[in-house]
């Protein structure tokens, strides 16, 4: 599924990006990652099929579905790879694939590519660390608001995914920390 939003423009190489010397941090009122890293092929480099298993790391994904085994109660997610470009990386990505776009750059200082929009399902591990940043917590639109960078379980991040009437959380990137082949972080990204 090709996710759009208010932010999100064009297509490009099918990979993701690796944080490999940055980190999450939150600037100004808006969590981002330090995405001014090397990207890496989810094909080559951190995907084994025979397995399911991804290298250990930090990938920034869209999460189309979480799916609970109601055998073992442990959950996976079902994570399309994406493109994450933050400050002049992302101008310099948005400017390659929107030359004649008539603006200097991308608006709101992130650019996400997602032109192969294959998808992964990756164990979660039994209590990953969950951070949201925004999501529907009553139903009600007055109650939607941004609280950085707030815990909730693995099981409130399942039902946040099965009521999406107001917030879809599927539209936001997420960076997810693979430890030992399974998710044992999930950090919602932000966007305005």
């Amino acid at each position: 599924m090709f996710k759009t939003m208010m932010g999100i423009f064009g297509a490009g190489a099918a990979s993701l990006i690796l944080l490999t010397s940055g980190s999450l941090t939150q600037t100004s009122g808006t969590v981002t990652a330090d995405a001014a890293t090397v990207t890496q092929s989810v094909y080559a480099d951190t995907y084994t099929p025979a397995a399911n298993v991804p290298a250990d790391g930090t990938y920034t994904v869209f999460i189309n579905k979480i799916d609970r085994n109601s055998n073992n109660g442990s959950y996976e997610l079902t994570v399309d790879p994406i493109n994450w470009y933050l400050g002049e990386a992302a101008n310099v990505e948005f400017n390659k694939e929107n030359p004649n776009s008539g603006i200097d750059g991308a608006p709101d200082g992130y650019y996400i590519t997602n032109d192969d929009t294959q998808t992964y399902n990756y164990a979660v591990a039994a209590n990953p660390k969950v951070l949201m940043q925004i999501y529907d917590h009553t139903g009600q639109w007055k109650d939607i608001d941004t609280n950085w960078n707030e815990p909730v379980s693995i099981q409130k991040l399942n039902a946040i995914f099965q009521k999406p009437d107001l917030l879809d959380p599927t539209v936001f990137p997420y960076h997810i920390t693979i430890k030992d082949g399974q998710v044992s972080q999930i950090v919602q990204q932000y966007i305005p």
